[in-house]
């Protein structure tokens, strides 16, 4: 009787522990949705309910502003303001001063002779001009000037003398908007005739004691840069009365630059100047 009862027990105990085994490996319930109710959930929200995705909020792009335009007093030279510098071409001449210009080395002709202590000379139009093709500038031409010069003065009489050379170098403009006969130049008084002239900042003057029977010979170069331009379009409309049109036209079309040079020998025996010319623009 004894060992049935603990056969019993045994029984029971075995049943339960079978039971607790088989509830643990159920899923949970608790909380878990039936099957398609998630699908129809989330096709279909309950009003008012949040976005399944957040959504950043939108914040405006600033966009980027111009800044204003330069003016004349900032710059002084608005029209030209941060334009890219252009080379628009080259050329040179040579002129000489010579007591026999019938040598050689003077057969193109830009020779003047020195026959007294006191020479004078004007060269026009000499060596080869430069033709920029309409619109080659916007506003502003500029040049670098080189000069180179060699000269040898003397003295033949036996007291000291002051020997010395000035030159003066131009630049002749041509522009088909100058033929207009009723423009009239104002620094001449005179109709332009289709041209101009402006100056450079290469004159120079150069003064010596040279003592009697002495001869001396000297070479100078040098390079000079213009800062306001030899030509632009304030200077056509301040200077030389143009009309903005008038201004803006010169520039549209082809304009031609040649060089002069003038000036005066004292005590020189012989010179040589050459002029080299680089013009840039805007």
């Amino acid at each position: 009787m004894r060992k049935s009862r603990r056969y019993l027990a045994i029984g029971l105990l075995s049943a339960a522990f079978a039971s607790l085994v088989a509830y643990a490996a159920q899923p949970s319930l608790q909380g878990a949705p039936a099957a398609g109710s998630s699908t129809s959930a989330a096709a279909s929200p309950r009003s008012g309910s949040p976005p399944s995705v957040w959504v950043p909020p939108r914040v405006p792009i600033p966009f980027p502003t111009t800044p204003p335009s330069p003016t004349r007093e900032e710059v002084g030279d608005v029209e030209s303001f941060g334009r890219p510098l252009k080379w628009l071409g080259v050329t040179q001449i040579d002129v000489y001063l010579s007591r026999d210009c019938a040598a050689p080395q003077h057969e193109d002709g830009n020779c003047e002779r020195t026959d007294s202590a006191f020479t004078q000379f004007s060269f026009q139009d000499v060596g080869d001009s430069i033709t920029l093709p309409g619109n080659a500038a916007h506003s502003l031409l500029c040049h670098w000037l080189s000069p180179m010069l060699s000269i040898e003065y003397a003295n033949p009489g036996p007291e000291p003398v002051t020997a010395g050379l000035f030159y003066s170098p131009k630049l002749r403009i041509q522009s088909e908007v100058l033929l207009d006969p009723w423009l009239v130049d104002p620094t001449t008084g005179r109709p332009f005739n289709g041209s101009l002239l402006t100056s450079v900042s290469s004159s120079a003057q150069l003064s010596t004691v040279v003592l009697g029977g002495e001869q001396r010979f000297e070479l100078q170069r040098g390079t000079n840069t213009c800062i306001a331009g030899f030509l632009t379009r304030r200077q056509l409309v301040e200077t030389y009365g143009l009309t903005e049109a008038q201004a803006a036209q010169v520039f549209a079309k082809p304009i031609t630059i040649s060089m002069q040079v003038h000036g005066h020998a004292e005590n020189v025996a012989q010179a040589q100047l050459t002029l080299g010319l680089r013009i840039v623009g805007d």
